[in-house]
């Protein structure tokens, strides 16, 4: 297959054919009929079960980079299956969809950078599929590496819930539109999504936009979309130089260096017309390296990370001697109370001898005499 960055595809729990009927320019109709595949299958095929992907010479276990392996998966979706319902109160029908299936992958000369977009792929799945998100592995036994990812509605909801496209369509057709106005939103909300991922991911990465999908480019429009995509991807790079470094402040810096000379660029460019393919293209030649303006800017939040550094490490310093003459201090003022206390105990003892004397001559003297002497009241048994 050719690498897309990312892709999304839908799925019911029995397979389906589906025909599509397209008129040509000469008035001449052609009908396409394709099996559709069932979710189990689809697993299966993620999972690496041999008879599920023919289509791969040497099958290799696939990693799991988040949640449950591929056919842990199956139970999920037929739990939200058998409790779902349509509008109308109606069961789930078996060829009724309900599990999202996608795709994200990189060129083969770019898999030295597939771990990380991996990674900042399922940052986005994470973050705008949350719990419904319930397995993403990667593969590297196909043309390129690439990740799958499955969710499933939460019980009690719909599987448009799950699906941009088709909430969309939804909303539009609950307005009273047409099928043709329903058709746009399904498009529209689905391009959306691939423009969020572009920005927030793959751009990030040197990607462009649609992938190796053929569009009406000139030359320089291509170029122009490479090289943007090449600047983004670069741009993180530079932060990069810092965050190996561990500066914080340095990251941050550089990021926003970065972004200001991305928009300058930019900016220039919406006024160089046709030219902006070949213009875009030199300039991101030289972005290789970092500028010597950022590297400045890094050098300088180094310098004050350091002092920052040295001050904290001083006042840990301080911090420690302090604790140290407190725990001496109290420890003084310990040992003295328990002196005192010992003291006290020994006092405490003799009068309890005192008190143990005095009492048996009270006691003699009551008994020999009914008194008790001197100014002692008398003790009546």
């Amino acid at each position: 297959m050719s690498y897309q960055f990312i892709h999304f595809d839908s799925y019911a729990r029995e397979g389906s054919k589906q025909s599509k009927t397209v008129t040509k320019k000469n008035g001449d109709k052609i009908t396409t009929t394709k099996q559709v595949k069932s979710i189990r299958q689809i697993l299966e095929e993620q999972a690496r079960i041999e008879a599920a992907c023919p289509h791969i010479d040497q099958p290799r276990r696939p990693g799991l980079l988040y949640g449950v392996p591929p056919m842990e998966v199956l139970p999920m979706v037929e739990e939200w299956a058998e409790n779902a319902k349509d509008a109308q109160g109606r069961r789930l029908r078996k060829d009724g969809l309900c599990a999202l299936v996608g795709v994200a992958s990189l060129p083969r000369e770019m898999e030295d950078d597939f771990p990380q977009f991996a990674e900042d792929t399922l940052a986005w799945l994470k973050e705008k599929y949350g719990d419904r998100l319930k397995s993403v592995i990667v593969h590297d036994d196909e043309a390129h590496p690439h990740l799958h990812f499955t969710v499933v509605p939460r019980i009690g909801e719909r599987f448009d819930d799950i699906h941009d496209g088709y909430k969309a369509s939804k909303q539009v057709k609950q307005e009273g539109k047409k099928k043709g106005e329903q058709n746009l939103a399904y498009i529209e909300a689905m391009r959306a999504v691939q423009d969020d991922f572009s920005n927030r991911v793959a751009m990030s990465h040197g990607l462009t936009r649609i992938g190796p999908g053929r569009r009406r480019l000139t030359r320089a429009q291509w170029k122009a979309e490479k090289a943007q995509a090449r600047f983004f991807s670069n741009a993180k790079a530079v932060a990069k130089v810092a965050s190996k470094q561990g500066y914080k402040d340095g990251i941050h810096k550089a990021e926003e260096k970065a972004k200001t000379i991305i928009q300058e660029a930019q900016e220039q460019a919406k006024g160089l017309g046709s030219k902006i393919g070949g213009w875009l293209a030199g300039l991101a030649g030289a972005w290789h390296k970092p500028t010597a303006e950022v590297l400045a800017e890094v050098e300088k939040a180094k310098k004050e990370s350091d002092k920052e550094k040295k001050k904290a490490e001083t006042y840990a310093q301080k911090a420690k001697e302090w604790a140290d003459q407190r725990v001496a201090t109290v420890g003084n003022q310990i040992t003295v109370q328990k002196e005192k206390t010992k003291e006290l105990e020994r006092d405490l003892e003799k009068e309890q001898e005192k008190s143990k004397g005095l009492g048996e001559v009270v006691a003699w003297y009551e008994k020999k005499f009914g008194i008790a002497p001197g100014n002692f009241n008398k003790l009546k048994k």
